[in-house]
């Protein structure tokens, strides 16, 4: 009898412990809902738009980031504004070029007051160079102070270099009748952060012009 007993209480909870292992415990993961802030990878700049901020005066990082050129820059040098980036002076585009070529991409030749031997810009190169990215014309160009006609060349003179750090963050961009609009943020540790909107022209034949450089506030 006492066996009998025995084997129904046994029978009894071995079936009680099948059941438990039948019920579906939810898991963590089931219950974990992703965290879409984290997930949320920044934006990332379009090829063409990040190829219109670095011409404009901006280097890529090692990391992949842009940073303001610590050579000549128009960001920081056109920092207050410019609306129309066509009519910037002669000897503002040429310190464009500079911070841009080296001496491969210069003759040696004689210039009086300056020496013998001297590097500087063919006309050719160095206003071809400009006006790929800006609507302006030779006659303007040609009014700076670094133009020699005889020579036919623009004279290599030294530009200063920045010795602070800026970071440049792309925040949108909108294309609108052929235009687009490029707005970015300039963040380093001295000056703070500031806004700003660079304009361009996209050209039919590929290419673009740059229009304006402005801030803007949220």
């Amino acid at each position: 009898m006492k066996n009998l007993i025995f084997c129904f209480l046994a029978a009894i909870l071995i079936f009680s412990f099948s059941g438990c292992k039948t019920e579906e415990t939810p898991s963590a993961e089931k219950n974990e809902e992703p965290n879409s802030a984290a997930e949320e990878a920044p934006e990332k700049i379009p090829s063409l738009y990040e190829e219109i901020l670095l011409n404009f005066g901006a280097v890529k990082r090692h990391d992949g980031t842009l940073a303001v050129s610590r050579k000549f820059s128009f960001y920081y040098d056109l920092s207050a504004g410019y609306p129309n980036l066509s009519t910037l002076t002669p000897n503002t585009f040429h310190s464009w070029v500079m911070s841009r070529t080296d001496n491969s991409d210069m003759i040696k030749t004689d210039i009086p007051g300056q020496g013998s031997g001297i590097y500087a810009f063919t006309a050719d190169f160095y206003e071809a160079e400009v006006t790929k990215y800006f609507d302006t014309t030779s006659e303007h160009l040609r009014k700076s102070s670094y133009y020699y006609p005889e020579q036919n060349c623009y004279f290599r003179a030294g530009i200063p270099e920045a010795n602070y750090d800026i970071t440049i963050i792309y925040d949108s961009a909108e294309e609108k009748d052929g235009t687009v609009d490029i707005r970015l943020t300039l963040s380093d540790s001295y000056y703070g952060t500031t806004k700003h909107t660079l304009s361009a022209k996209l050209l039919p034949e590929g290419g673009y012009h740059y229009l304006s450089y402005v801030p803007y506030w949220k």
